[in-house]
């Protein structure tokens, strides 16, 4: 599934904010109910957050584990130790841990954003900044290390799961 688009919502003061319903169907299938459903979120490679289901986080990791050690190691760094398991609300909800909440600069208003394979979660004036930067041709990167092993990441290759 690609994902794509933006939406605006608001993270409360318990830094919950609600998941789009594009992006939760599209991240863990169509359902009744989605409570106690987790998606992973972690860091991202511009001061944003990342969000996967699990078994998209696990194909994540799958993909940056086949790069040479060194890059492995140092995207596992990041992704990997950053993510964190966050379980929706009966409103569709996830609370954002302190540590991203604060990563990423959230505050009131944030923008949820689909980057093909992920979702993402931006601080509305950092979306902003990423926003005019693309319009000058320009990726922003916190990490031009973390840019360079992220680009040697083969989104195409077929993985067998057994």
């Amino acid at each position: 599934m690609f994902f794509r688009g933006q939406y605006e919502h608001t993270l409360d003061v318990k830094a919950r904010v609600a998941v789009p319903k594009k992006f939760r169907e599209g991240l863990l299938g169509v359902r009744e109910s989605y409570l106690g459903e987790e998606l992973v979120v972690t860091c991202g490679l511009s001061n944003q957050l990342f969000v996967f289901s699990k078994d998209g986080f696990d194909d994540f990791s799958r993909r940056y584990s086949a790069l040479p050690v060194e890059s492995a190691e140092l995207l596992d760094r990041f992704f990997g130790a950053n993510a964190h398991e966050c379980a929706l609300d009966a409103q569709g909800r996830i609370v954002i841990p302190p540590r991203l909440k604060a990563s990423a600069a959230l505050e009131k208003d944030v923008i949820w954003v689909g980057q093909r394979h992920h979702v993402e979660i931006w601080s509305a004036a950092r979306w902003a900044q990423a926003q005019d930067a693309v319009q000058q041709g320009i990726f922003v990167c916190a990490n031009e290390n973390l840019k360079k092993a992220y680009s040697l990441i083969d989104f195409n290759a077929k993985y067998d799961e057994s």
